[in-house]
């Protein structure tokens, strides 16, 4: 049974300052998602669009637009950063793992900053996995120790990637990390065809996606990157779990704290605070909303709501990391 929980308690969303609800009026707001098409990430924020609008002030459309995930989706990442209008017009969903690449990847730092980003809020957090397809040579961790096994990654700012590659740090598995793969649609396309024997990303994405998968017995899970066992998956161990003495735990924790940002939707920097104010407002309103909750359930997705403050504090506590937990997470994720 599907998980729904109105993890939110909101008053009647009250109409805020009139310069505000006068501005959406009449306008289209742009959802632009950093992700592949047909994956969870826009099923997430197509749903959301479906409903959003209504508790806003003036009622504006909800356009989602497809950014495209390759690279993990640092480039819309960086484009919400440095070119989006800071009218409120436009809001960005980005994958769970760039917030924690900003400390983590060279590559990324310096490019955007998470803390300086108006979290809107959180649908669910997400728990990642690593699973194999049911031709891969090895179908357990054990067995990935001693055969090599082909596991298809958007890039490594993905959890499609950093999953797999901490598994051949913490345990030595022998996994062979495919890059450049344009989302979970495209990862399952690319596992039919025997280009890649696995893939990672969120189990949900399977569950709405590719559910065949789970009723024909043709891709296995073999891990789960979470703080705790994701609760449909209950027999399968988390990263943390594999990690041994303080050390790891603590950089494990760290990877695994990108999850709390899995279907979060953000403005970028600068954006007025009364619009900021209304979007949060409209969103908290929308994840307790009977007609959102009734297509998310049809939809097979968990709704666990964060509000967009608590977001803000947990982005800056990320980005506050001790250096130690810093420098350990880079080397299992095998960050440049």
């Amino acid at each position: 049974m599907n998980r729904i929980v109105g993890a939110l308690t909101v008053s009647c969303l009250a109409v805020g300052p009139v310069a505000a609800a006068d501005f959406y009026a009449g306008k289209s707001v742009s959802i632009l998602v950093g992700a592949g098409a047909g994956g969870s990430y826009d099923v997430y924020a197509r749903a959301l669009a479906n409903h959003i609008g209504k508790h806003v002030p003036g009622a504006p459309a909800m356009v989602v637009k497809i950014a495209g995930g390759v690279g993990g989706g640092v480039a819309t990442a960086i484009q919400i950063e440095h070119s989006a209008p800071r009218d409120g017009l436009t809001i960005g969903i980005v994958q769970q793992t760039n917030v924690t690449s900003q400390i983590t990847e060279v590559e990324v730092a310096g490019k955007y900053d998470v803390t300086r980003w108006q979290w809107i809020g959180n649908m669910a957090p997400l728990r990642n996995m690593l699973g194999v397809w049911h031709t891969a040579p090895a179908q357990t961790l054990d067995a990935a120790k001693t055969v090599e096994t082909i596991i298809g990654a958007t890039g490594r700012n993905s959890p499609t990637y950093t999953v797999p590659a901490a598994l051949n740090q913490l345990i030595g598995t022998k996994y062979k990390i495919v890059l450049g793969y344009n989302g979970t649609a495209d990862l399952n396309l690319a596992m039919e065809r025997g280009e890649i024997q696995g893939r990672g990303a969120n189990w949900i994405s399977v569950v709405i996606a590719a559910p065949q998968y789970i009723v024909e017995k043709k891709f296995k899970p073999l891990v789960v990157d979470g703080l705790t066992r994701d609760p449909t998956l209950p027999d399968v161990p988390t990263l943390l779990e594999l990690a041994q003495g303080e050390n790891e735990k603590a950089a494990v924790r760290l990877i695994s704290a990108s999850g709390q940002f899995a279907r979060a939707f953000f403005f970028p920097p600068a954006v007025p605070s009364d619009r900021v104010v209304l979007l949060r407002k409209a969103f908290d309103a929308t994840m307790l909303d009977k007609d959102f909750l009734a297509e998310a359930q049809k939809l097979k997705m968990e709704i666990e709501p964060t509000d967009g403050a608590s977001l803000d504090k947990t982005a800056r506590e990320i980005i506050a990391s001790p250096a130690s937990a810093v420098a350990l997470a880079k080397q299992l994720i095998g960050s440049n």
